[in-house]
């Protein structure tokens, strides 16, 4: 098993300084499983901001990650203003009605709600005691959705996407409005030293046009980046999940830091397009390969990944491809962090990850 000689907090300064590492960073999307870690259900882990904290030190704990964080979640825009959903003991939840019947009726919203948010209230107490606990070894971060998923929890995904066609100045009405309260949301994580990342289901590739990304996605997008590093110049990651190859160049323009990818799109197709613009993050597959697949076809898939994005001139860090599903094995967690910090840390010429 691979031994770290550095804690993820010496790696990330000495990153920042231009000194050896023993390895590059690297990341897995592990939320949905988390809880489990704990035996605990979904409604226990949100129980406080205390309960998420314990949940993100024991994978912590459990993986060796090199980060935990919070989330405000997919819906959470759509619970703060009002949606009903339904909470699995153990899978995530999901909307079953939602704040307004039409798009055109977003006025109706009050964006200083967002001062009231008891769900970003326990993520922001979270963050707070991960960092005063663990703060000296790893660091944490926050993520929100994308304005365009986070409209699809005010109004159904189906009215919000007719919109687009039959009325698209109230869908940009909407947008603006998820975008606003989205900022109002993260202000408090960046003032308090937080980085925040975006996840954007909604505007994947499989959903919108390039064009339609153009204009309902990527002005929003890019005011959130720049308002965000106006308040603290920390740079904003994001995941877009799907098939995002159609978007590469679009997704660049929205200012982001660095993009995580989908296992939907080939790295190598992705290095080639914009890997001088922007860090790649992926993009092991989360439901073949971490949820059904064996130890070594986890860590083949890891050395396939470097393979293919290892020496992408802006860096590449691997991850999964998204969240990895309740019941991941946990064999194949812990396959995946020793393969990837193998990998992580040859040096570039190395012939391993074609193994």
């Amino acid at each position: 098993m691979y031994k770290d000689q550095m804690t993820p907090v010496e790696r990330a300064q000495a990153i920042t300084e231009g000194k050896d590492v023993d390895r590059r960073p690297i990341g897995i999307m592990f939320g949905a499983p988390a809880h489990s870690l704990l035996g605990w259900t979904v409604q226990q882990e949100w129980e406080s901001g205390r309960s998420l904290a314990e949940v993100q030190k024991k994978v912590y704990q459990t993986l060796h990650t090199d980060g935990m964080g919070a989330g405000h979640g997919l819906h959470g825009l759509g619970l703060l203003y009002g949606a009903e959903a339904d909470m699995p003991e153990h899978q995530p939840l999901s909307l079953i009605s939602y704040p307004l019947d039409q798009v055109k009726n977003y006025p109706q919203l009050d964006p200083k709600l967002a001062d009231k948010d008891i769900r970003a209230q326990k993520c922001l107490e979270c963050l707070e005691i991960l960092r005063d606990e663990l703060g000296h070894e790893v660091g944490c971060a926050m993520s929100f959705a994308g304005a365009f998923t986070a409209a699809s929890g005010l109004v159904s995904p189906e009215k919000l996407l007719r919109s687009l066609i039959r009325d698209p100045e109230s869908a940009h009405g909407l947008l603006r409005f998820a975008n606003q309260v989205l900022i109002r949301l993260a202000e408090p994580f960046l003032r308090a030293g937080f980085s925040v990342s975006l996840a954007d289901p909604m505007a994947s590739g499989a959903i919108l046009s390039p064009a339609r990304f153009r204009e309902f996605v990527l002005p929003y997008n890019r005011e959130f980046v720049d308002t965000c590093n106006k308040i603290n110049p920390l740079g904003v990651s994001v995941h877009i999940c799907g098939n995002t190859t159609p978007l590469l160049e679009d997704i660049v323009e929205c200012g982001f830091n660095s993009f995580s990818i989908d296992n939907a799109v080939d790295l190598a197709v992705a290095k080639e397009r914009i890997g001088d613009k922007i860090p790649l993050v992926g993009n092991v597959p989360p439901t073949d390969v971490m949820y059904m697949g064996t130890p070594e076809q986890v860590r083949q898939s890891v050395r396939d990944c470097f393979a293919k994005a290892w020496d992408s001139p802006k860096g590449f860090t691997i991850s999964t491809g998204c969240d990895c599903p309740y019941g991941t094995p946990m064999e194949n967690a812990l396959a995946y962090i020793d393969e990837a910090k193998k990998c992580a840390s040859m040096p570039y010429d190395t012939e391993y990850f074609y193994l």
